[in-house]
């Protein structure tokens, strides 16, 4: 439903993704000085932050109209929003791997079940590992609701502390994960995005918090300090912990400005229709950009090839299968029905 759509959130999402073609398909050798940019890890943290405050808002805005939140319906719109199209995905590799003799079930079977943030799997599925975040995210986050919001609010602080720390330990081998890709050492930016939606309207009633987000000279040491980060080349223990948590919470400062001020000059920008387009389909274009990253194409046939397939995916699975749950709902007489598709 169009006008259940956050201003400018859609527009995030396309830059978001954008951040991840760039990357996986070097496109940053066109531009000069993009390089030090580490537009990958950049834009997965985006999506992150965006991720968070959007499912949190669905379930605070559920919380507050019904007094409780139906995880069967949570669920149930994950299930139909992601699956469909992530099993497609999976199921084209196996598909070209069998006729093209190349990474077969014993090494893509991990990404079936989410796990990827955790097992090394072929390139071809290596993507999967923020989904696998993502997934392992719905998880846990959705039953905190269940016991209270301040608790949840003390989750999210904890988060916030613990995953710097988790970063360090595993850079330093001392925790046996990975410090980029693991759920603990990356929860910080979703926890990020969840407890903007959990204080959004205390925060708006601090002067000093309106003046930072209401003025883009306030905001320019912000986005220095976010530019930094990103082309650090240092990931020592200060990036792992003040530099990734500063870009965290940079982004979702930033994010607020833009969805509570969208007729600004980036506002406007980011809710055009192409790029709301673009957004809408980031998520198609999230699982079919690797097929093509590193096949023998030109980059603008690379460019055609997963701007289709996303398009296909969108329209042909996505679409189709989220009218079926629209259309399950409406034939159970519970609230559920009324909950907005937002993502």
């Amino acid at each position: 439903m169009a006008d259940s759509r956050i201003p400018s959130l859609d527009g995030a999402r396309a830059i978001s993704i954008g951040l991840v073609i760039v990357a996986h398909l070097d496109l940053v050798q066109y531009v000069p000085g993009l390089w030090r940019l580490d537009t990958g890890n950049l834009g997965v943290r985006v999506f992150f932050v965006i991720s968070g405050f959007i499912i949190t808002t669905l379930l605070f805005t559920e919380l507050r109209r019904a007094g409780s939140v139906s995880l069967t319906a949570f669920y149930r719109r994950r299930i139909f929003r992601i699956l469909p199209a992530y099993y497609t995905f999976l199921a084209t590799v196996m598909l070209l791997s069998a006729f093209r003799g190349g990474a077969g079930w014993a090494r893509i079977w991990p990404a079936t079940i989410f796990v990827t943030d955790y097992v090394d799997v072929p390139l071809v599925v290596g993507h999967t590992w923020s989904l696998a975040v993502e997934e392992q995210f719905y998880l846990l986050w959705p039953a905190m609701f269940l016991v209270g919001l301040r608790r949840s609010f003390v989750v999210c602080i904890a988060i916030l502390f613990l995953a710097p720390l988790f970063r360090v330990l595993a850079d330093n081998g001392l925790w046996p994960t990975s410090p980029r890709y693991a759920f603990e050492c990356v929860a910080d930016a979703l926890a990020a995005g969840c407890l903007l939606a959990l204080i959004r309207d205390r925060l708006w009633e601090n002067s000093v918090y309106r003046k930072l987000v209401g003025s883009p000279l306030s905001l320019l040491p912000l986005f220095a300090a976010i530019l930094l980060i990103a082309v650090a080349q240092n990931k020592g223990a200060l990036y792992y912990t003040v530099g990734l948590s500063t870009l965290n919470i940079g982004i979702a400062i930033v994010l607020d400005r833009y969805m509570r001020f969208p007729g600004t000059i980036v506002g406007r920008l980011l809710n055009l229709a192409p790029i709301v387009w673009f957004g809408v389909l980031s998520y198609s274009l999230y699982l079919w950009q690797q097929l093509f990253a590193w096949a023998p194409f030109s980059t603008f046939l690379k460019l055609l090839l997963i701007l289709g397939c996303a398009t296909l995916s969108y329209y042909l699975i996505e679409r189709p299968f989220q009218r079926l749950r629209r259309w399950i709902e409406s034939r159970r007489v519970t609230p559920d029905a009324k909950q907005p598709s937002t993502v």
